[in-house]
């Protein structure tokens, strides 16, 4: 199906609505929760669990022909399609940053994305910090709120600042170690506003060696739509993705303007 721009945006400003849903939904909660281990020993709190199932509401009432992947287990999944069928599936990240919120820091944001033909079409990030929300529709462009934002270039005389996940189930590579020499490096405990925030210009670039595909998928298309690179640590491309057959991999990411991501992904292949 060929999507005209009008369309596109119509989906980034339903990605909005549903991201400011997942965090309104999830406010209440805030610093009077306890996280919960998984069984693959993330954290969850009743707040992921209630914006998660607002999001999901607002998506079957008025998309019910599409999809869905989410982080946490669906109590009704028969009220979306199957991913194996759909032709748009919402990828949702309902607190990412649930290890902040459960602690009290108001530092997490909900990530919604729509994708079609295996990459990110339209999505948001609702950034409880500030309460803004970036968005981003493929060949519409990136947003803050309701404003346009203009592509940031990379000033090779100004202070870097690279914000970097942590390392759980790796050692990390040895480029870091260079980095946190010659960079500012800052870690928010949230992916997804990492994304936004380089995409938004705050910061100059991000890495992630373990995230799973809620985690970036509204980000990513918020790094594109900015005018800036995101691909694996290797170089490759994302996308595309079969969500039909996505079974929670891990993702790596590097994401920067275009002269900061040669650097930093040159580096990187130095192992």
């Amino acid at each position: 199906m060929n999507l005209s721009i009008t369309e596109i945006d119509l989906y980034r400003l339903a990605a909005c609505e549903y991201a400011r849903v997942g965090g309104m939904a999830a406010l209440p909660y805030f610093g009077n929760v306890t996280a919960m281990q998984k069984a693959d020993d993330t954290p969850v709190t009743q707040a992921d669990h209630a914006a998660q199932a607002a999001i999901l509401g607002a998506i079957a009432a008025r998309s019910p022909q599409h999809a869905v992947i989410c982080e946490e287990k669906i109590a009704q999944p028969d009220l979306h399609a199957d991913k194996c069928d759909a032709e748009f599936c919402w990828v949702i990240d309902p607190v990412d940053g649930t290890r902040n919120f459960a602690k009290g820091i108001p530092m997490y944001a909900c990530s919604v994305a729509l994708m079609h033909d295996g990459r990110p079409l339209a999505g948001a990030i609702y950034d409880a910090s500030t309460t803004r929300i970036y968005s981003a529709g493929r060949g519409v462009g990136m947003f803050c709120d309701n404003v346009r934002l203009q592509s940031h270039l990379y000033d090779e005389a100004a202070d870097v600042t690279v914000l970097i996940s942590s390392f759980r189930q790796r050692k990390s590579p040895p480029a870091i170690r260079d980095w946190m020499d010659e960079y500012l490096f800052r870690n928010q405990g949230s992916l997804a506003l990492h994304l936004a925030w380089v995409a938004a210009g705050l910061a100059d670039a991000a890495y992630a060696a373990e995230s799973k595909l809620w985690d970036i998928a509204a980000g990513a298309l918020l790094i594109e739509e900015a005018g800036r690179t995101i691909t694996t640590e290797t170089g490759a491309s994302l996308w595309p993705i079969d969500v039909s057959h996505y079974k929670d991999e891990n993702l790596t990411l590097l994401a920067a303007a275009d002269g900061l991501h040669g650097k930093l992904l040159r580096s990187l292949r130095v192992m």
